[in-house]
């Protein structure tokens, strides 16, 4: 599919379906998502006129039809939300059909919506398509356009199939648009001559199949908005990023532990955006879902989502492939887990006190901590966490009281979320297919993870252990930190 188009979505509610819930979602979140995407340029919503089902349509204009064979916009009929999963449970029916776009005519100075808007399919044998085309170029528009309140006609050929298929082969559906005022002459003697000339009446013995559908505009969709340096997944996780350096420079992408955000990270990337080894970088890092914000729509969090989660802001951010994905403990897994999912987009990983699969003892110790967030806030969890990630002979530094105080404000639900991917993972069997050369990095004080790390057994990677540091060893031995790390660069 190539070319601008049409994206026509038809949908049947159900006697299950709550109509206050369908509109809030179709309007709040499932049109806006589409809208945010720049080859999707309008979006409306119309509602049945003719007492006909399906009762309601949505339609997109797209710039070109290539677009929506990309990774950008199938992941968000891959990865709905739970509200959007729950709305559509409901619907007797969902069809989504793709046009591409043959001919447009339309009145000077017209931009829409259209206020009303008659779509009619004709299905045809490929022999007739010729007649069919030159009948409504050369007679039928002109005529329709002389009809009270026209605005615009515009015609299309189906690319991609709903419900009930393509046609048979050796047949092709089409589709016609007609757009008007609300105050129009359907119906009146201008339209009335459009239908009954000779060559309509002998163009219409032509039709293998057809349907005129009546509709009333009823929306218009906005593009979601999303805070400053931020992108909003398909499920309404926010993801915070900072991206700073020289835009021609290879990008790392530096991934947090839970709890955390991004400014741990702060010293690795000055030194990588300043230059190391004589290259500069650019440096990409974002607070990963549920840091401070957990929406009830999203999805629970296991590392294939967060994995998605780096994807997608890549695609966000137009950075076609990572040089590196530099990942702490959480964010470990993930670099991992990137690198098993989406071998294509890196160049290497390094992967920093983290394990390759759950435990049952540490899901208990998971849950104990969960369970204290709830009962006395996160504050009372904060310094017990941030003792256990640093050695005890840098409690009280700066760094150490940093890191209590990005603990402090951590979403409660979102902690919960990300402690159940940590409880919820085993990439063991996945590790042989990993071909990205790799660094695996542990702070010496960081409990059995160094030894555990060295028999990760993932090909082609070699283990590095930093002396003074526990489970952040970037802040406790910054120093030796990066010296592994660009000397693995």
């Amino acid at each position: 599919m190539r070319g601008p188009g049409y994206l026509a979505v038809a949908i049947e509610t159900g006697p299950n379906t709550d109509e206050t819930a369908f509109h809030d979602w179709y309007t709040t979140e499932h049109g806006p998502l589409r809208l945010r995407l720049p080859f999707i340029t309008t979006g409306d919503r119309y509602k049945a006129s003719d007492s006909e089902q399906p009762g309601w349509s949505a339609v997109y204009d797209v710039t070109d039809l290539s677009n929506l064979d990309k990774r950008i916009y199938s992941r968000m009929r891959e990865e709905r939300s739970k509200r959007e999963k729950q709305v559509m449970g409901t619907f007797n029916s969902l069809d989504r059909k793709i046009y591409a776009q043959t001919s447009a005519r339309q009145k000077a100075g017209y931009s829409g919506p259209a206020p009303v808007q008659v779509a009619v399919t004709a299905v045809l044998k490929d022999e007739d398509l010729g007649d069919f085309d030159g009948w409504y170029e050369e007679e039928h528009t002109g005529m329709l356009a002389k009809v009270p309140g026209w605005l615009r006609t515009r015609r299309f050929r189906l690319a991609a199939p709903g419900l009930k298929g393509m046609p048979p082969p050796g047949q092709t559906e089409t589709l016609a648009v007609h757009d008007f005022e609300a105050e129009n002459g359907l119906g009146g003697p201008e339209d009335d001559a459009a239908k009954a000339t000779p060559e309509f009446g002998r163009v219409l013995e032509k039709l293998v199949g057809g349907e005129i559908r009546l509709w009333s505009h009823y929306h218009t969709f906005d593009a979601l908005r999303e805070p400053p340096s931020s992108v909003i997944t398909t499920d309404g996780a926010e993801l915070k990023f900072q991206m700073e350096g020289n835009p021609a420079d290879p990008v790392i992408v530096c991934v947090n532990s839970i709890l955390t955000n991004f400014s741990i990270w702060d010293r690795v990337a000055a030194d990588l955006t300043r230059g190391v080894n004589g290259k500069t970088y650019r440096v990409l890092r974002y607070n990963s879902r549920g840091y401070l914000q957990q929406a009830s729509k999203s999805n629970d969090t296991r590392f294939d989502l967060l994995t998605d989660d780096l994807e997608y802001l890549l695609d966000r951010l137009n950075v076609s492939k990572a040089h590196a994905v530099l990942g702490v403990s959480m964010g470990g897994v993930t670099a991992i887990n990137f690198t098993i999912r989406y071998p294509s987009r890196l160049e290497k990983f390094i992967a920093c006190d983290c394990n390759i699969a759950a435990s049952p003892a540490n899901n208990q110790a998971w849950a104990d901590r969960i369970e204290l967030a709830k009962k006395e806030g996160m504050p009372a969890l904060a310094k017990a966490t941030v003792e256990r990630w640093f050695t005890p002979t840098n409690h009280g530094s700066e760094a150490f009281d940093r890191v209590v105080e990005m603990v402090k404000p951590a979403n409660v639900e979102g902690f919960e979320q990300s402690a159940g991917a940590l409880c919820n993972y085993d990439l063991s069997d996945k590790l042989a297919q990993i071909k990205t050369p790799g660094l695996l990095i542990a702070g010496d004080g960081d409990g059995k993870l160094p030894e555990a790390m060295q028999k990760f057994g993932i090909p082609g990677t070699k283990f590095v252990s930093i002396p003074n540091a526990g489970h952040l060893p970037m802040l406790e031995n910054h120093e030796a930190f990066m010296e592994a790390v660009t000397s693995f660069l």
